[in-house]
């Protein structure tokens, strides 16, 4: 199943490079009163992507760290209401056999 994702990754990332050779090309964004801004289409593309991705990444690691807080504050009130074990006796060894004497 790994070699299928390798794969697809590859493909992927084949298609994104086939489309940046072909779209090469100057974009013009038309900024507030007279301002322009010359970009090319794939590094407009990728920023508007990182525009989109970081902000919900962001949103995603601070649940997952609020979530693993959350979850170590019920494990220590959890231990704190189970009982402590009682001791048990401790097994010691027996005394080894006498030697046997030779024949």
């Amino acid at each position: 199943m790994r070699i299928v994702t390798l794969i697809f990754y590859f493909l992927f990332g084949a298609l994104l490079a086939w489309f940046a050779a072909r779209n090469w090309d100057f974009v013009t964004l038309k900024l507030w009163g007279d301002y322009e801004l010359a970009i090319r289409l794939p590094v407009l593309l990728l920023l508007m992507f990182l525009a989109g991705a970081l902000p919900l990444a962001i949103l995603r690691y601070a649940s997952r760290w609020r979530w693993s807080r959350r979850v170590q504050k019920l494990e220590r009130a959890l231990e704190d209401t189970q009982p402590p074990l009682a001791p048990t006796a401790t097994l010691t060894d027996p005394a080894p056999p006498p030697p046997i004497a030779p024949l």
